[in-house]
């Protein structure tokens, strides 16, 4: 696969993961404001975005080996992008558990992931 393919690739996966944590952020809240519990389907699309993290870095990494450079600002985004997505699974039972609270911690992370991955995103380009 050519570099230009997965650097298209990771753009448009970041692409998803910008979307889909600003969604899901707002499922948390609209979780939190209705005193709803989070459904299996919640907990499943939150352990989707953290695959897609995953994937992304598998790329980031196949594109290092081929001798593709970037800056160490985005080499720093990355790696906090995968520790955020590892919390995030590793919390998720814990923060259900938290009850409302709980929802509040998802919505903040998922901002958190979507700050990250976007300024991951601009870093790449510059």
């Amino acid at each position: 696969m050519s570099t230009a393919t997965l650097l298209q690739i990771k753009d448009l996966i970041t692409v998803w993961l910008m979307a889909g944590n600003g969604l899901f952020g707002l499922w948390a809240l609209g979780l939190y404001a209705f005193r709803q519990p989070p459904s299996v389907t919640f907990a499943r699309v939150l352990l989707a975005l953290q695959l897609l993290v995953g994937v992304q870095f598998l790329l980031g990494i196949a594109l290092l080996v081929s001798g593709h450079s970037t800056n160490p600002g985005h080499l720093m985004y990355g790696i906090l992008n995968g520790m955020l997505a590892a919390g995030r699974v590793l919390w998720h039972a814990r923060l259900v558990g938290a009850g409302r609270p709980g929802m509040l911690w998802h919505a903040l992370l998922a901002a958190l992931a979507f700050g990250l991955a976007g300024r991951s995103w601009v870093t790449a380009r510059y």
